[in-house]
């Protein structure tokens, strides 16, 4: 049997295979994500990394991945807890972008640190209050922020330098001369010329079951920004 190294994460543990790289897994759990408008994340998802071409890397580097913010995970947690968890009112919440950063942990392995906007540390807290009054033991590592990259620790921070100084390159505009943190994402052309992401509106929340490699979750459950209330 193959040995596997084991650590902490949004979910509790991530087991990665030392002899079976491909192997890099979430134990199974539910995630609630603050996703963009169907728009943004298109443009958002078109310039994400994926797997180089010019160098090998692990088959378990550059998943396919959605970007979100992640509200909050638990192994305990049940779809009807995490929906109760949710305010009764869900409004677009604005998501600024703040720093490029690079990580120590699979799921951090690149990634956009995010603002601490009023409405997202509120909407963030009132899902960990609920949760925490259900004995759902939610857990938030680095909230707020959205991943870029999912890079396997084999390929060890050399490569996710690397990933980053490629975004930097191509993608990803940081601005240090304003004394300001914050990065603006370079997501193409339109007929109106290029186009820049700063930010993004999350208009969605997604239940998601994270279980087992990146591209075995699930997204079991999707709610709509409104001004009304939750469907029942």
């Amino acid at each position: 049997m193959a040995a596997a190294r084991e650590d902490s994460t949004d979910l509790g543990v991530i087991f990665c295979s030392s002899t079976s790289p491909s192997i890099c897994q979430a134990t199974p759990g539910l995630s609630l994500w603050l996703v963009p408008n169907p728009a943004q994340l298109q443009l958002i998802q078109k310039v994400l990394p994926k797997q180089p071409e010019t160098r090998p890397v692990s088959a378990a580097s550059y998943p396919e991945i959605t970007p979100h913010i992640t509200l909050t995970s638990s192994g305990k947690a049940t779809q009807d807890a995490i929906l109760r968890a949710i305010p009764s009112t869900f409004r677009p919440i604005p998501v600024e972008f703040q720093k490029l950063e690079v990580g120590d942990h699979y799921f951090r392995s690149v990634f956009i640190s995010v603002k601490k906007t009023t409405e997202l540390v509120a909407l963030h807290e009132h899902i960990m209050a609920a949760l925490d009054r259900e004995g759902a033991s939610p857990t938030a590592p680095a909230f707020p922020h959205m991943s870029i990259s999912y890079i396997a620790d084999e390929d060890g921070v050399a490569e996710r330098k690397k990933a980053a100084d490629e975004l930097r390159a191509t993608t990803v505009v940081e601005s240090p001369e304003t004394g300001l943190e914050s990065v603006v994402l370079r997501c193409g052309n339109s007929e109106e010329g290029c186009v820049y992401l700063a930010s993004f509106e999350g208009t969605e929340v997604w239940i998601v079951r994270c279980e087992g490699p990146v591209q075995d979750w699930q997204v079991l459950h999707k709610i709509i920004a409104t001004s009304g209330t939750l469907p029942s």
